[in-house]
């Protein structure tokens, strides 16, 4: 009878030593606003916030610039297909595909194009909206305008284009999940011109390059 009581006591005392090995997991509670990544609290970014990431990934997409100037009216679609896109003003299409650090790119003569290996650069003004950031701006009357204080940064964008020139009055338009429009001013030496640039058919533009 003792022989049976010492081997239950040893089975108790061997479970209770085993669960107190056990971890017990933390419990770990986040505050009002904030979501939980790897163990760690961090602030939930808001549906603006999300449009900006979503668009900065963008890798498929259909980008049309009009250029307002007085009554004059200049017109480009820029096509993006992965590593090849395509730039099209004036009934001209010109064609560029990414290799490594260069770029193949497709220009028309007469009735065909040529090919021609030029050395990527890393100005691209008319993607600057993929630098934007959701803090630089400001709502007024449900409507989202850039900041004062970050006119200059959008500025620089254009000093390769456009030396000296100054940027104002950027409005951001949003969709559901990325930019939809962003229309701002431009002045080049006392001029003004006013861009509106529309974003459309995200992962469903196709570039097929010309034959050469």
């Amino acid at each position: 009878m003792k022989k049976i009581a010492f081997y239950m006591l040893f089975i108790a005392l061997f479970v209770l030593g085993s669960c107190q090995q056990e971890e017990v997991p933390t419990v770990i509670n986040c505050g009002d606003g904030e979501i939980l990544v790897d163990d760690v609290c961090i602030k939930e970014k808001s549906d603006f916030e999300k449009t900006f990431d979503a668009t900065d990934l963008m890798t498929n997409y259909t980008l049309t610039i009009s250029i307002q100037q007085s009554a004059d009216l200049y017109e480009m679609t820029m096509m993006v297909d992965g590593s090849k896109s395509s730039f099209e003003m004036d009934d001209q299409t010109e064609f560029f595909e990414k290799q490594g650090s260069m770029i193949d790119r497709y220009y028309p003569v007469g009735e065909g194009y040529r090919k021609e290996s030029i050395t990527q650069t890393e100005n691209d003004s008319f993607h600057f909206f993929k630098d934007l950031e959701a803090s630089w701006f400001q709502t007024v009357s449900g409507k989202y305008f850039l900041k004062t204080d970050y006119n200059d940064e959008v500025a620089d964008f254009f000093q390769g284009e456009f030396p000296g020139s100054t940027v104002s009055n950027l409005e951001l338009i949003v969709g559901d999940t990325y930019f939809e429009q962003i229309i701002f001013d431009v002045t080049v030496d006392s001029v003004m011109y006013r861009f509106t640039m529309t974003l459309s058919a995200v992962g469903t533009t196709t570039v097929t390059l010309p034959t050469v």
